[in-house]
């Protein structure tokens, strides 16, 4: 039996008790479905692309265009950009959520009852980030036609944000003039407001010892492996507290059981709110690697790339504050909290633009249990619409 909270059942009565819904409810769904129904999860965002560049334009978008991005980092497609003109003199907004998906949907069978949206099981669903690009297009279409005030929007819908952020990294920051962005791609309950991200290091250490057979000379080898092994066990992993953690997440080495393995790659992380922590735990990684690697008259080769940097957002900000007015016209408390991933809102962030980021309404994202929270999913869109009316204030 599935458990509900009672927040999520009350929240319909609580949404209609407060006042009437601004978007297009099931407009907004059957553009989910649509959207959901576009494979996209093998670097091959080109068709979904055409198909938000084709509602861009239909709502009247001054500018579009597709960037080269796939040039740069492989597949097909690349980053939508979209300009709309805003009815306020007022700096500009960008709105933002990612076009791909983590793995693909060919195939997809959707069930949709009246409170979710799911698979049939075989396939994830996609609302991670189909739900966040289906609510920034209805909330512009909502803008338009409610002639409601908002400031100057530009979108951004990023190609490849699933393996590693890498669409917004080759974006070209400088067509952006806002110096505040809305990314819809987190995970939580309507009046989650995610206000900080970690720094994230990835980590790949390739041990070299020397091969020998294992059964008539194995004190002419050095184990890369035992090697590996021991540097792993003088380093702490897991949660380190409450700003950090570390983790291995790969180990590959050896050939055969009676050869003395010459060579073992650990791949792993470690990320943390609070960059002076991540730092120290690199450096330290990096010491161990070496000490170990002496000892053992081995040696390793280790890379360290940082993947994105943190965000942190304080109460007082101007996007932070619209959001919070938004979620409390609907009734809600707004809840300012940070997430263990990243989005591209840490890209965004580190050139400039500082980037709140809102759920979309799905749960268990990155499994076939995936499922969009309808309730949730409108609410969210409610919200949106309203911190950018906030905005033009």
């Amino acid at each position: 039996m599935r458990r509900f909270s009672f927040a999520l059942l009350i929240l319909p009565l609580l949404l209609s008790a407060q006042t009437q819904p601004l978007i297009n409810r099931e407009r907004a769904t059957e553009l989910f479905l649509q959207l959901v129904h576009i494979d996209s999860g093998s670097e091959n965002e080109a068709e979904i692309c055409r198909f938000v560049v084709e509602r861009l334009r239909e709502l009247g978008a001054e500018e579009v265009f597709v960037d080269n991005a796939s040039e740069k980092i492989g597949g097909t497609g690349g980053n939508v950009f979209a300009r709309f003109k805003g009815t306020v003199n007022a700096s500009p907004v960008m709105l933002s959520a990612h076009l791909d998906t983590v793995a693909p949907t060919k195939g997809i069978k959707v069930i949709r009852t009246e409170t979710e949206i799911k698979t049939d099981g075989t396939t994830i669903l996609g609302a991670d980030d189909k739900a966040g690009v289906a609510l920034i297009l209805e909330a512009i279409q909502t803008l338009r036609e409610r002639n409601l005030p908002h400031p100057p929007i530009e979108v951004v819908f990023t190609i490849r944000e699933e393996k590693g952020l890498l669409g917004a990294k080759v974006f070209d920051k400088s067509k952006l003039k806002s110096h505040y962005g809305i990314v819809v791609d987190g995970s939580g309950e309507p009046g989650d407001l995610i206000v900080g991200s970690p720094t994230h290091f990835r980590f790949e250490a390739v041990f070299h010892g020397k091969a020998a057979h294992a059964g008539v000379e194995p004190e002419k080898g050095v184990n890369a492996i035992v090697m590996a092994s021991e540097a792993i066990s003088a380093m702490k992993w897991g949660r380190i507290d409450e700003d950090t953690t570390a983790n291995v997440g790969v180990i590959e080495g050896g050939q055969a059981m009676n050869i003395v393995p010459d060579r073992c790659k650990v791949v792993g992380e470690f990320r943390s709110h609070n960059p002076q922590k991540v730092e120290a735990l690199v450096a330290e990684w990096k010491r161990i690697c070496e000490q170990v690697a002496q000892k053992f008259g081995g040696k390793v080769d280790l890379t360290v790339d940082k993947t994105f940097d943190a965000i942190r957002l304080s109460p007082d900000e101007p996007i932070v504050k619209a959001a919070m007015k938004a979620v409390e016209s609907l009734g809600l408390k707004p809840k300012l909290k940070r997430m263990g991933g990243g989005t591209d809102g840490n890209i965004f962030t580190a050139h400039g633009i500082r980037c709140l980021v809102l759920p979309t309404g799905g749960e268990n994202y990155h499994s076939p249990n995936e499922r969009l929270v309808l309730a949730n999913f409108y609410a969210v869109g409610e919200i949106l619409v309203r911190t950018i009316v906030e905005l033009a204030r």
